[in-house]
């Protein structure tokens, strides 16, 4: 059974993507939540893919990289058919899982909303294939102190339908006011 989603209406802007477009200017203020915070590939590391060192650091306030979400964050600079692009919610995309249940391999575009932000930004197409998704994660509890949000891009290329849904949910006010969508164009 395919699974799709639709998420309707609202503004749109664009952070990088096929046709040139414009940048929507975003704030340079590092937020004082987590210790990353993706707002864009164009901003300068540990709070975007630009100016990553060759390797993932020791550390970066006391956490951990993972190596491949390292790895995931290095391809938006170096798969020339990859652009991301940057939604306020809704989307007005419609998506349909890829693979089975057992095998997930994703998502893909199958319709644009009209009049949606998707379809202002004029970015996104039908057959784009989502390959990375930001998401906002708790880091903290009771050892570690209050839990504080932190958002990362990961890889939606091995997600289902309901991952790729709840990852896009995650990102929402008063933290976020945009989902960042990396996608490939067939």
């Amino acid at each position: 059974m395919l699974s799709f989603l639709a998420l309707l209406t609202g503004a749109a802007a664009l952070r990088a993507g096929p046709a040139g477009l414009a940048l929507r200017p975003r704030s340079t203020a590092l937020r004082a939540l987590g210790d990353v915070w993706y707002e864009g590939k164009d901003r300068p590391y540990p709070n975007g893919a630009s100016g990553m060192p060759p390797a993932p650091p020791e550390q970066v306030g006391g956490m951990r990289h993972k190596q491949d979400l390292f790895d995931m964050w290095t391809r938006i600079n170096t798969e020339p058919d990859l652009f991301e692009v940057s939604l306020a919610r809704p989307l007005g995309i419609v998506f349909e899982e890829l693979g089975t249940a057992a095998a997930p391999r994703g998502v893909q575009v199958v319709e644009i909303q009209p009049d949606s932000n998707a379809a202002r930004l004029g970015a996104v197409a039908v057959g784009d294939v989502l390959v990375g998704v930001s998401a906002v994660r708790y880091v903290g509890g009771e050892y570690l102190g209050k839990a504080r949000p932190e958002r990362d891009m990961f890889p939606a290329e091995a997600m289902d339908f309901d991952t790729v849904v709840d990852a896009i949910s995650s990102n929402e006010p008063p933290d976020c006011d945009d989902v960042i969508l990396w996608l490939r164009r067939p």
